[in-house]
């Protein structure tokens, strides 16, 4: 569209997109629209990117009321209105801001905690950010703790470490089952290999059985409260029944003959 200048005290104003000019020669055409500064614009009018971000899209047909020319990329950037936009995405979960978020969490914040979103679960929110490498607007899956389970990182553990971080007996450890890999053991060619179990599988396997774990632990400390109680006097009877062996074998030997 060319422009249709008026002359002003300053210079010239285009009567379409209201731009002033200090001369009557322009370099770019009359984009047909109110022009703004940017920053300028009013605030019911938005560029697809802001629109992006409220989830709304311009109505098919729907032409711009306004726009903002990027001297630096040489580009228009319409406005549109938003009363004539739509809902971009109906299925799109509520969007929160990125720096109010309350206790909504990413996918790679969750991992931190050593949670994940359980499968198949909608997000609890979605969250705008801009992807510089696509140079557009994207959005970030958000969820609640209460919608994950856990999933802690996975690592090895040794029989010891069973025993001494789960409190496991032998038979829990047997009711585990099979390890899951075997290391070659650093003591000796002929040592038994080094016997490691995956801590997710672990983990797993006491979530399942909450309440027969909770019942070997009070059986456990139980046990713990019996010994510390008479952990004197068993102490005592242990060491009675090591010097009675030791001085029977004492016995026998002295009494044995060179013939036997």
């Amino acid at each position: 569209m060319e422009h249709q200048l008026v002359k002003t005290n300053l210079g010239f104003k285009r009567e379409v997109c209201r731009w002033h000019w200090k001369t009557n020669t322009t370099a770019t055409p009359c984009p047909g629209v109110i022009r703004y500064e940017y920053g300028s614009q009013p605030e019911h009018l938005k560029s697809l990117v802001n629109l992006h971000k409220k989830n709304l899209k311009p109505i098919a047909g729907t032409d711009p009321s306004g726009v903002i020319y990027l001297q630096k990329k040489g580009i228009y950037l319409w406005l549109y209105e938003e009363k004539d936009c739509k809902i971009a995405d109906r299925n799109l979960p509520q969007i929160y801001e990125w720096d109010d978020r309350a206790d909504l969490f990413t996918v790679g914040e969750l991992r931190k905690q050593n949670l994940a979103p359980t499968p198949d679960i909608e997000s609890d929110g979605v969250a705008w950010v801009w992807d510089e490498d696509n140079e557009c607007g994207k959005w970030i899956p958000l969820y609640r703790t209460t919608s994950c389970q856990w999933q802690p990182k996975d690592n090895w553990l040794t029989k010891s470490a069973l025993r001494e971080k789960y409190l496991l007996s032998p038979s829990w450890i047997k009711e585990l089952g099979k390890c899951d890999r075997k290391l070659k053991n650093p003591h000796g060619r002929n040592a038994a290999p080094i016997q490691l179990y995956s801590r997710q599988r672990v983990e797993s396997f006491l979530a399942d059985r909450p309440e027969a774990y909770a019942q070997w632990l009070d059986k456990r400390d139980r046990h713990i409260a019996i010994f510390e109680a008479n952990r004197e006097k068993m102490l005592h009877s242990r060491n009675l029944t090591r010097e009675q062996t030791a001085n029977c074998l004492r016995c026998a030997s002295s009494a044995t003959t060179k013939d036997g």
